[in-house]
């Protein structure tokens, strides 16, 4: 893996193929392990990059006081550090909510976004009681060993049948993650992005697994509503 110092931390990144610039964040208690397969698939046409977010995989760790202005800035800091100007930037589940971020932060930066499973930040697509929910299981993960609450955690996210290898990878994902990264995420996380969706004007393309119990349909489909 390579690597780029930005906003004062080491991050970590895979790159593969050649072509227009393709930028991967991958989602929480994740690294760009999960992004694997998606590398080689995606490099016959594109320059693909996928980073191991601050505080994740082999990347440097991340401060507890950042905010979500501070994962804006550090997505396009790393964009700019790569060389990959004018990129489509993917993001799945935590990363799309980045990815929106990075946007409303630098919008002349990025040619297409692509949101899988999105939010627009969990304020902004779920309930009050179901935010408080996710902020105080998130919280409570961060001071318990995986064991305690990640397969249970994984059974919500993998539907039976899925593929048995990409969970493994998610499990063994997990068993590297940091506490304290997750502490560090939960303003981006908690943030409401429902106002500025509309002043993001970034060809977009919102994509939502069928089977998905943890991003609703109904924010995704607002979410498409909301931007220009």
């Amino acid at each position: 893996m390579d690597a780029v110092e930005v906003a004062g931390c080491r991050i970590a990144y895979r790159r593969r193929g050649r072509g227009p610039s393709l930028v991967l964040l991958h989602g929480g208690l994740e690294d760009s392990t999960l992004w694997a397969e998606d590398l080689e698939a995606l490099a016959a046409t594109w320059d693909v990059i996928a980073w191991d977010a601050p505080g994740c995989g082999r990347s440097g760790d991340v401060p507890r006081e950042w905010t979500a202005d501070d994962w804006a800035d550090v997505v396009v800091g790393f964009v700019r550090a790569v060389g990959a100007e004018e990129a489509t930037l993917a993001g799945f589940s935590l990363g799309s909510v980045l990815a929106l971020l990075a946007a409303r932060r630098a919008p002349d930066v990025f040619a297409q976004l692509v949101l899988i499973g999105p939010y627009a930040g969990w304020a902004g697509s779920l309930p009050p009681d179901e935010v408080a929910a996710r902020v105080a299981a998130m919280t409570e993960s961060a001071s318990q060993p995986p064991d305690v609450w990640a397969d249970g955690f994984l059974d919500t996210v993998y539907p039976a049948g899925s593929e048995p290898d990409r969970r493994r990878r998610a499990r063994a994902a997990i068993d590297r993650w940091r506490p304290a990264t997750t502490l560090a995420l939960l303003d981006a996380m908690a943030v409401d992005l429902r106002g500025d969706l509309p002043g993001i004007p970034t060809p977009t393309l919102v994509i939502r697994g069928e089977h998905d119990d943890r991003s609703p349909r109904d924010a995704s489909a607002r979410i498409v509503d909301a931007m220009p």
